[in-house]
């Protein structure tokens, strides 16, 4: 699946969350009395052939981190062949250039070094992690995966049939059913609104992965974060090294943000003793000026603490469920706000009354003073844990940051635009947002239409 949302899923990792709360929050106060490499110096790195990359140099790691992606992704893959994106992203290195699956997978194994891919909606995402004395081979192996994948027919074969099992299987499970039909309703004939399938899978060949590498891997549409124990000079060359013979210019086209349809009711039927309900409104983009707010709204509507507004009301109060969510979907150019929540089947019905209450009392009183002091320490604390804590961590967040247009400063200044929002702020935003109807889910037994 493309985007895993269902609510039985988020709520697992939501319960799982609560669990180790106190935990976290210790973590959190560490992450805010410490630098939490905060103060990181990035240089941007541009090569003899214009391919720009952004490096945090440090010459006291043992390793090299290069973390990449070319943006355009599952949204491209052609009508009718959903899952292009994904099975090339596995090929890329599986075989490249004169070495096949067995020797490059041999090879590679020998350097010690660990590269992969990855296919999302927008991009394809790459990583090579190696010691920084031993960067000879797996540069040369990350070239040719880069600029010349086989796609063998043998390692097509397996992974389209792997890919159709593991289709097949999930088809089997009421969750999924109902994650593609909610995904249907909210994005209508939008990419991401037309899932894999096994007749989409059995649709691809070969050709058609060539053809969507050969769009999409070019200089102009390449992103690149790098850490570790590399100059400036030298990761010059690494980047002309593997990335300096692709084509100059990509010819991916642009996928529209989608029309988000909202205020409709989409059931899975299926007899079992838990109802899985998920509810999803507008969000707001991840450029947009608006996202601190809005990501302080779901953080105190329904995030990690034992004190979030879904918690204490559908938990603490009343029972209903072992945990419930809120999250802010903020992409590039969109973004949408979903509630989610597993309980009991013959308590659904109070479960979806109670979480509407609660939606209506933060429209309608705004956040506390003390939630909104929670939601800020813990938005601004966890960012040094979930996105620097790790060199593969800064490398990628070097690339999320160029990808969204942010500046070099922009981790310096993250704490000052939550710190800087106030609880009027939050208030419009959840009048804004949660104002309007809901799309809604639910997976479990028949319920009453009054329900």
């Amino acid at each position: 699946m493309r985007i895993e949302r269902t609510a039985l899923a988020m709520v697992m990792k939501a319960s799982h969350r609560t669990c180790l709360r106190a935990m976290s929050l210790g973590l959190v106060l560490f992450a805010l009395v410490l630098p939490a490499r905060a103060d990181l110096d990035i240089a941007e790195v541009t090569s003899p052939k214009g391919i720009k990359a952004w490096l945090v140099e440090d010459q006291t790691d043992p390793m090299v981190v290069i973390s990449f992606a070319f943006m355009g992704g599952s949204n491209n893959d052609p009508k009718g062949k959903e899952g292009v994106a994904d099975l090339m992203a596995s090929l890329l290195d599986n075989g490249a250039g004169d070495l096949d699956s067995d020797t490059f997978q041999q090879r590679l194994y020998e350097t010690g070094a660990d590269l992969s891919f990855r296919a999302s909606p927008e991009l394809i995402s790459g990583r090579l992690r190696v010691l920084a004395g031993e960067t000879e081979e797996p540069l040369e192996l990350l070239s040719l995966a880069v600029k010349s994948p086989r796609f063998d027919e043998p390692e097509f074969a397996r992974d389209k049939a792997v890919a159709i099992s593991d289709e097949r299987s999930s088809s089997n499970d009421p969750d999924v059913r109902g994650q593609k039909a909610l995904m249907a309703a909210l994005y209508g004939d939008h990419p991401l609104g037309r899932p894999v399938t096994e007749d989409t899978l059995a649709a691809v060949t070969r050709e058609d992965l060539a053809a969507f590498h050969k769009k999409l891997f070019a200089r102009s549409n390449l992103l690149v974060g790098v850490v570790g124990a590399i100059d400036p000079a030298t990761l010059e060359r690494v980047l002309d090294q593997v990335f300096g013979d692709l084509p100059a210019e990509a010819e991916v086209a642009e996928v529209p943000a989608p029309k988000i349809n909202f205020g409709k009711v989409v059931r899975e039927v299926y007899d079992r003793p838990q109802t899985s309900i998920s509810f999803v409104y507008p969000g707001v983009s991840a450029t947009s000026p608006d996202v601190y707010s809005a990501t302080l709204l779901a953080e105190i509507m329904g995030g990690s603490g034992l004190s979030s507004r879904l918690f204490t009301e559908l938990r603490e109060k009343r029972g209903l469920t072992y945990g419930a969510y809120a999250n802010l979907d903020a992409n590039i150019d969109w973004g949408d706000l979903s509630i989610g929540v597993a309980t009991g089947s013959d308590r659904a019905a109070e479960t979806i009354r109670t979480t509407r209450e609660v939606v209506r009392q933060m429209v309608e009183e705004g956040p506390t003073e003390r939630e909104l002091a929670d939601a800020k320490k813990y938005a601004i604390g966890s960012y040094a844990i979930s996105q620097l804590s790790s060199s593969s961590q800064i490398a990628n967040t070097l690339v999320g940051l160029q990808r969204l247009g942010r500046g070099r400063d922009y981790i310096q200044k993250r704490v000052g635009l939550f710190e800087a929002v106030t609880m009027d702020e939050v208030k419009e935003m959840a009048t804004r947002l949660l104002s309007v109807e809901p799309t809604v889910l639910l997976v479990g037994p028949e319920m009453k239409a009054e329900n």
